[in-house]
């Protein structure tokens, strides 16, 4: 739009400039007429509607799958997973043993010691807290341990608190959670027992 109006400036300068120093009515009405057709072109110019640009196509978000557990909680839900596969520990503890009996409970409660004591042995480093026999005098002296015991009967206001062990209670010293596996991005946690289907 620019190069039109300068080059029809110039021509307008250049017949006016003539029309001054060569005074002539053709010459006059010929800058005249030049000046009103630019002014016309002007006007046309100014009063046109620009063409609009095309507006951008929408961006489609993808839909993000959802998030993954955090870290530990998957490792822990692996473990359960590994307590369920050798001892049945979510079967017996979501069964309604209300009416069980004895023999029965107890033909259960071995398969899950059994299965439950292997996953804890290789696991978990697990140590008693306390070395003293159950039943043996203990001591306690001011500064002492105090959430790793739980002191139960008469409690006097201050320490050293005297009395008998009832439990040694239990310390892990090493942990070692299996890998988590099997997971998608539709079921991120993983599986604690799958469902078992017998084909016919």
């Amino acid at each position: 739009m620019k190069a039109p109006l300068i080059a029809s400036g110039f021509v307008l300068l250049g017949i006016n400039f003539a029309a001054v120093y060569h005074p002539d009515q053709n010459l006059t009405l010929a800058a005249q007429t030049v000046s009103a057709a630019i002014g016309m072109v002007c006007v046309f110019l100014a009063t046109r509607k620009q063409p609009q640009k095309a507006a951008a196509p929408a961006v489609i978000q993808p839909i993000a799958p959802p998030p993954a557990p955090p870290r530990p909680e998957a490792e822990i839900a692996a473990f359960l997973a590994l307590l369920q596969e050798n001892g049945r520990l979510v079967d017996f503890a979501k069964e309604d043993i209300t009416s069980a009996t004895d023999q029965q409970l107890g033909a259960a409660a071995r398969v899950v010691h059994s299965g439950c004591r292997k996953v804890l042995n290789d696991y978990f480093e697990i140590s008693p807290l306390r070395s003293e026999t159950e039943g043996n005098p203990v001591t306690l002296e001011s500064g002492y341990d105090a959430p790793a015991h739980r002191l139960l009967g008469s409690v006097p206001a201050n320490p050293p608190y005297a009395g008998k062990l009832v439990h040694p209670g239990w310390i892990t010293k090493s942990i070692k959670l299996p890998r988590v596996t099997g997971t998608t991005d539709q079921r991120p946690w993983p599986v604690l027992a799958p469902a078992e289907i017998e084909i016919r």
